[in-house]
């Protein structure tokens, strides 16, 4: 009880800190700016318990990392200016000296080591993003504005690890805990979060008095509106001002001069087969039965008919936009005499049944192409049944992998890095909980994991990717792409790992629009 009102009391001394923030030069008339979401994140302002979207949308507002990811997928600096390897386990980064936290608080390397030091506690490494450090052994300042990072083993992307660790204001994280962090987030992002309306599903959040990026948007507001149909009627309607939107919805959009932005989310989209775990008889342990569900389905239709061809069909563990992609690798052709043959070499010449679960909405078309494959796969004797969770319901399952179906959609998701060692590391046995083991392709996946020179990293990851989709530890289905659009009176719109940059956002429409 005692704990719970000292939370109460230190977040209203936060919000009363910050209800009158000082006046600033530099900014004009309020320029509010309405962004649709899908869906606010389940963690509220927590950015280490989720990795992307529908977290990113909301916390790429608020908080910075040490690195970024521009329009073009390239890795740039934010808040550290630069960094290099001092040694085959050691990365050093160098910080901005003239950040600070939306309290004021300054932003120095005393701030990044009690931020990595949480992460990478027992308490932490529970954490999405604490996981995804693991290999991080020791943190230490080297200076007011450097930064030693010490890996248990070489990591060449730990760089590109850390475009994923958002910078939160350590002080209030240790007197509020991450709950009460949550609540009344404080990072060093170019807005301040003011409160979270969960009866409306809306935030907000004002310009932060000590931004170190300028921007024109003084106030953001977030609204869920989990349909896609409903967020593009929204445009259309002027009640919101940007949105991810659907590929069924791009016509009308574009008839009435509504700009349509074209993005790739940097995943290949998959169903997922659950190896581990389950019965030594079970059809999907038989890699003749992963590749004739492979064979199955017709790709380039999925991405012809459903995407509009605006995506590609998929192959591999990279998307054709990110680091480790192999473009002599070609998708699974479709083939359904082969996929009968192999299922009756396999013992299944009658078929089987299978569930998996999906979330939907969540990615342009999933909905139908879910539907599409299940049919794909009922046509060569595979009953298929598609049960549909919510995100939070699946988020819990896949970091647990306490999945009781068959399969289930996943994406193999280059973002927020664009290299696809990482959705190499989550189909493997080097996941903490694996769905999909195979001990000597993680072994090599270890060894390319540690290679520094990235002409050497991407043959090897080229090779291993064919070991993938022989493997077959999923059906890949396409690369998938994000759909966002806008009110035709804005300008200087730009998609940046997957979310606009609402930093940059102007009124008034200038060349270039719409970016497709």
């Amino acid at each position: 009880m005692l704990r719970s009102l000292r939370t109460l009391l230190l977040l209203a001394m936060i919000v009363a800190g910050l209800a009158s923030p000082p006046a600033r030069a530099d900014e004009a008339a309020p320029f509010e700016l309405r962004m649709a979401v899908n869906s606010l994140p389940a963690s509220l302002g927590n950015p280490f318990r989720g990795n992307g979207r529908p977290g990113s949308l909301v916390w790429s507002a608020i908080f910075d990392a040490l690195t970024e990811l521009d329009a073009d997928g390239q890795l740039r600096p934010a808040l550290a200016t630069g960094w290099e390897p001092a040694g085959p386990t050691l990365w050093r980064f160098s910080l901005r000296d003239d950040v600070r936290f939306a309290n004021g608080r300054v932003f120095d390397s005393g701030a990044v080591v009690a931020i990595m030091e949480w992460l990478i506690s027992p308490e932490g490494r529970r954490t999405v993003i604490g996981n995804e450090l693991r290999g991080v052994k020791v943190v230490r300042a080297a200076g007011p504005t450097m930064v030693e990072i010490e890996t248990a083993e070489p990591d060449p992307i730990l760089p590109k690890r850390m475009a994923a660790v958002m910078m939160v204001e350590p002080d209030l994280w240790r007197q509020l805990g991450p709950d009460g962090f949550a609540l009344a987030p404080v990072g060093t992002g170019s807005f301040l979060l003011t409160g979270w309306d969960q009866r409306r599903r809306q935030a907000r959040a004002v310009a932060n008095p000590y931004r170190w990026r300028p921007s024109d948007v003084t106030g953001l507001t977030f609204m869920e509106l989990p349909n896609a149909a409903v967020r593009a009627q929204a445009l259309l309607s002027g009640d919101v001002d940007i949105a991810g939107v659907e590929i069924d919805e791009l016509e009308r959009l574009r008839r009435n001069g509504f700009p349509i932005h074209i993005t790739s989310s940097m995943q290949v989209m998959s169903i997922a087969f659950r190896v581990e775990g389950t019965a030594p008889t079970a059809p999907l342990r038989d890699v003749r039965v992963r590749q004739a569900l492979n064979y199955a389905i017709d790709k380039q239709a999925l991405a012809d008919v459903l995407l509009e061809g605006l995506a590609g069909p998929a192959g591999q563990p990279a998307p054709a936009f990110s680091f480790g992609y192999d473009p002599s690798l070609a998708p699974y052709p479709y083939d359904p005499a082969r996929a009968r043959a192999l299922l009756r070499e396999a013992g299944y010449a009658d078929g089987f049944t299978l569930t998996a679960e999906v979330v939907i909405d969540s990615v342009p078309a999933d909905t139908l192409i879910y539907q599409a494959v299940a049919q794909y796969w009922r046509a060569v004797g595979v009953g298929v049944t598609l049960q549909i969770i919510t995100f939070p319901q699946y988020l819990k399952k896949f970091l647990t992998n306490s999945w009781t179906v068959d399969a289930f959609g996943a994406s193999w998701n280059s973002s927020p890095y664009n290299d696809a060692l990482r959705p190499m590391e989550v189909f493997s046995c080097r996941r903490p909980k694996p769905f999909f083991c195979d001990r000597a392709m993680a072994d090599r996946l270890g060894h390319v994991g540690q290679i520094m020179d990235d002409g050497e990293r991407l043959a090897a990851m080229q090779a291993l990717a064919h070991d993938y989709q022989v493997a077959a530890p999923a059906a890949f289905l396409v690369d998938q792409i994000d759909l966002f659009s806008n009110n035709p009176g804005l300008s200087n719109i730009a998609v940046r790992n997957r979310v606009p940059d609402y930093r940059t956002i102007r009124r008034g429409t200038a060349k270039g629009q719409p970016t497709e």
